[in-house]
Order: structure tokens, then C-alpha cells, then sequence
């Protein structure tokens, strides 16, 4: 279920709000990924982070301490900055047809 907002119209009232559903319609067809440009490994694609798979999806930077307890760090950046565009250009293979700089 995706919710972008209150109202279901994708239509914008602003540039902001056409900004953020434009991303939002952008990374939701990254992570559908219909190119194959992703390996399946990746536990985060744009502004979304994967959170469970088969079962809770923990941070890779979680500190070595916490796994000897019962605490764990869950895969969520939810509240941090993220730079969605160097992200997606580390993460995305280029298409086979194109060329590289």
C-alpha cells in the first residue's frame, strides 16, 4: 500500500509536493527494477529500506556489541538524511546499451 498523501490524486499543489511524488513514483519503479540494473541484495533502493525478508532485516554499520544481546538495529533510516541521488548512482548497473564516461 502506497499513500502519498491524504487526497489519492498524484496531481501537485506545489513544486515541493511534485518533487516528493515524482521520487516517490521514481524509487517505487527502481525497486521493481523491470531493467534488472539491481542484484536483489540491496537493503535500500532510494527512499525505501528493506525491512524484512523472510524475517527482520538488521543495519550492516549495527555495532558488534549489539549481537550479543537481544538488541538489534533494524534496517530503517527513517528520519536521516538521505542523498537519493548518489545512492541510486551507486547502486543502479548501467543499462547494457550504455556507454560509459
Amino acid at each position: 500500500l502506497i499513500e502519498v498523501n491524504a487526497s489519492p490524486s498524484l496531481a501537485p499543489s506545489s513544486k515541493e509536493d511534485y518533487e516528493m511524488k515524482y521520487r516517490l513514483l521514481e524509487d517505487t519503479l527502481n525497486v521493481v527494477d523491470m531493467e534488472g540494473r539491481l542484484t536483489g541484495k540491496e537493503k535500500r533502493v532510494g527512499g525505501f529500506d528493506l525491512m524484512w525478508n523472510n524475517g527482520p532485516v538488521y543495519r550492516e554499520d549495527a555495532n558488534l556489541q549489539t549481537f550479543s544481546s537481544s538488541c538489534f538495529t533494524a534496517n530503517t533510516h527513517l528520519g536521516c538524511v538521505n542523498d537519493r541521488e548518489k545512492q541510486l548512482s551507486m547502486l543502479l548497473k548501467p543499462f547494457p546499451f550504455q556507454k560509459k564516461m
